[in-house]
């Protein structure tokens, strides 16, 4: 893995780049476990559905009712529009739970980053005027990144809120990995 100076004399590495990077392992391992769906995502729909209905309601258990969570009625909307997604294709949707409770901006991290690749794939999979699941017509919420980013790098690197969001982070990437095994197969 390659690393980042975290203690490198003139330029400061904020904690939303360090945060990046040291998640970027788990990012590519979530992303390779919806493998099935980016080759073939009219067959595997369903499934991949399933997935992020499974993966997001983890996630929105793992932070309850904090009231530091900037995507909770994100997270809320989605979780609807799936609920709607999957009823229509009359899938089911095996539940996960989170080990712990999770950092809200490791939450956010998720969710809103998960928004922006969705958006990519709707765009990849969705532009040429077929039926969109509501699940990506939600939209990539940019303003409300940039929200989060600045929260990011409010945050000191190497402090321990920062060791906890990005423990949180990794957990969460795990728990979409959970998610796409637990459902039904591809």
């Amino acid at each position: 893995m390659d690393t980042i100076d975290k203690t490198s004399t003139g330029t400061k590495t904020s904690f939303r780049h360090m945060l990046r990077h040291d998640s970027r392992q788990a990012h590519d391992a979530a992303e390779e476990s919806f493998r099935p769906f980016l080759e073939s995502p009219e067959r595997h729909l369903g499934w991949f559905l399933s997935t992020q209905g499974a993966a997001l309601g983890a996630l929105r258990e793992g932070c309850g009712p904090a009231p530091g969570v900037l995507s909770g009625a994100v997270l809320s909307d989605l979780l609807k529009r799936l609920a709607a997604d999957l009823a229509a294709m009359r899938r089911e949707t095996a539940s996960i739970s989170p080990s712990r409770p999770l950092d809200p901006l490791a939450v956010d991290y998720l969710v809103l980053g998960s928004r922006l690749g969705s958006e990519t794939m709707r765009r990849s999979f969705y532009g040429n005027g077929q039926a969109t699941p509501a699940f990506f017509r939600a939209g990539p919420l940019p303003l409300l990144w940039r929200r989060h980013c600045d929260m990011l790098d409010a945050v000191e690197p190497g402090s321990d809120r920062g060791t906890r969001i990005t423990d949180d982070t990794l957990a969460g990437f795990a728990l979409f990995e959970q998610a796409a095994t637990a459902q039904a197969n591809p």
